[in-house]
């Protein structure tokens, strides 16, 4: 009873005495309302209103797989007999889709539907991370989406975001639902399925909560994987990691950057941006393919980064260690944020993925040594969301010019991607800090407070 007395008298020192709970949830609503009605005025904007032209394409597509295909349109035939179609996505986003498709009886009213339902999501997440006595993590969720714009709500990216940021508040109370949670958004975007190693910690083989994280995620990673080969067959299923090794240098990579820069501030016409058949514009010219293979190196690098704090989680804590949560989540941020550094391709919506990790992540810090690092990156991930729907859609015209770029665009271009990475190297070495917490170190602490150690 005293501990919570004392916790309660902990969570509210240092607020404003207006700054009631209630208050501070009227305060969010104002700011979530205010922020979503501001890019909606963005999105009505004739410079900015095509970054919802990928509804279209899941309309038309879902419309293929409902009479299309069997209409013999042209189109749908061709897609199918390829890949597949939206072979792009995985089997369970496509499914995602055609639910909406269904809810909205039909391709007319698919638009409204697809939206309104992603803005619904993103309300939900908000208030899922709102707490009495602790608001920052909505603060955080709520300001950093709303920095990245429009584009949220249309496109399906938000959806993976969403169940990570779920499985992050999740990771202790409901550690086989977290685990679950991942599953279902590595099924619906390939990226979450790594983040299944830090989630392991801190002991996978023994009674816990990493080994019932890793269970939820096995169960219903088998589950989602099996429907899809049944339902697609072995090459529809694979059919996302074969277009993704397909794909070129995108020109909104961290890789291409180098490219980018040599493209617009020289008169060298060597770099035209192209339109691709995987959808995504891309570079040609010198260079090119030895950015792919970095990208490569780099791909594996963020394999390999986030399989060695995994594992220093894995030796360095128990599941008693009051720093294990914070650390998990320091490793789940830096391993998001690697991994979109390192893509050869990088569509404005990737930037999304960062919001669960990084509300979670604010929401939870308990030590005091990351209060000014994790203001620090939480500042540059927002300044890097609206620099992110600076150069889409409102630049992509400047940055894509022919035969070299805009300078004002590009520069904007080129300063989110270092911001990107040189956040990249602040997260990951707080997380290998994070993670240097030995069992000595706990029981020095225990032995310092007068508890056991367990």
């Amino acid at each position: 009873m005293g501990d919570d007395v004392e916790l309660r008298q902990n969570s509210t020192a240092g607020r404003p005495l207006w700054l009631t709970p209630l208050n501070a949830g009227l305060l969010l609503t104002l700011l979530f309302i205010a922020s979503r009605a501001l890019n909606l005025w963005f999105w009505l904007q004739p410079a900015a209103n095509f970054v919802a032209n990928d509804v279209s394409y899941y309309s038309f597509y879902t419309w293929c797989l409902d009479a299309g295909l069997a209409e013999g349109n042209a189109e749908c035939v061709g897609a199918d007999a390829r890949l597949g179609i939206m072979a792009e996505y995985p089997l369970p986003a496509q499914w995602l889709l055609q639910v909406v498709y269904w809810l909205a009886d039909g391709f007319e009213d698919y638009f409204q539907w697809f939206a309104g339902l992603m803005l619904l999501l993103d309300a939900v997440v908000a208030a899922s991370l709102f707490r009495r006595h602790n608001a920052r993590g909505a603060l955080v969720w709520i300001v950093f989406t709303g920095a990245c714009g429009p584009i949220m709500y249309f496109r399906f990216d938000l959806v993976p975001a969403a169940l990570v940021a779920w499985a992050c508040m999740l990771l202790v109370a409901r550690p086989y639902v977290a685990g679950a949670l991942v599953a279902a958004g590595a099924a619906v975007k390939l990226w979450p399925a790594i983040l299944a190693l830090p989630l392991a910690a801190p002991h996978p083989l023994r009674h816990g909560a990493g080994r019932a994280r890793l269970i939820g995620f096995l169960a219903a990673g088998l589950v989602l994987g099996m429907s899809s080969l049944i339902v697609g067959g072995w090459t529809r299923s694979i059919s996302p990691l074969v277009w993704q090794s397909e794909r070129g240098l995108q020109m909104e990579s961290v890789p291409a950057t180098p490219l980018m820069f040599l493209r617009t501030f020289t008169d060298s016409d060597a770099w035209p941006v192209f339109l691709s058949e995987w959808n995504a514009l891309e570079l040609q010219g010198p260079g090119v393919g030895l950015l792919l293979q970095i990208s490569s190196v780099l791909m594996m690098g963020w394999v390999v980064l986030t399989a060695v704090l995994s594992w220093r989680l894995v030796r360095h804590f128990r599941s008693q260690s009051p720093a294990l949560l914070e650390a998990i989540l320091l490793v789940l941020l830096a391993s998001v944020l690697a991994t979109i550094v390192a893509n050869k391709t990088l569509s404005p919506q990737y930037i999304l993925w960062l919001g669960g990790p990084l509300a979670v992540l604010v929401m939870s810090r308990s030590s005091d040594s990351l209060r000014v690092p994790l203001r620090l990156a939480s500042a540059l991930l927002i300044i890097v969301a609206g620099l992110t729907q600076y150069t889409y859609p409102w630049g992509t015209f400047g940055i894509m010019g022919m035969p070299n770029g805009s300078p004002l665009e590009t520069s904007m271009l080129i300063l989110r991607n270092l911001l990107l990475a040189g956040t990249t190297i602040q997260v990951s070495v707080l997380a290998w800090r994070a993670t240097a917490a030995s069992e000595r170190t706990s029981r020095d602490a225990s032995r310092r407070s007068g508890r056991p150690h367990p």
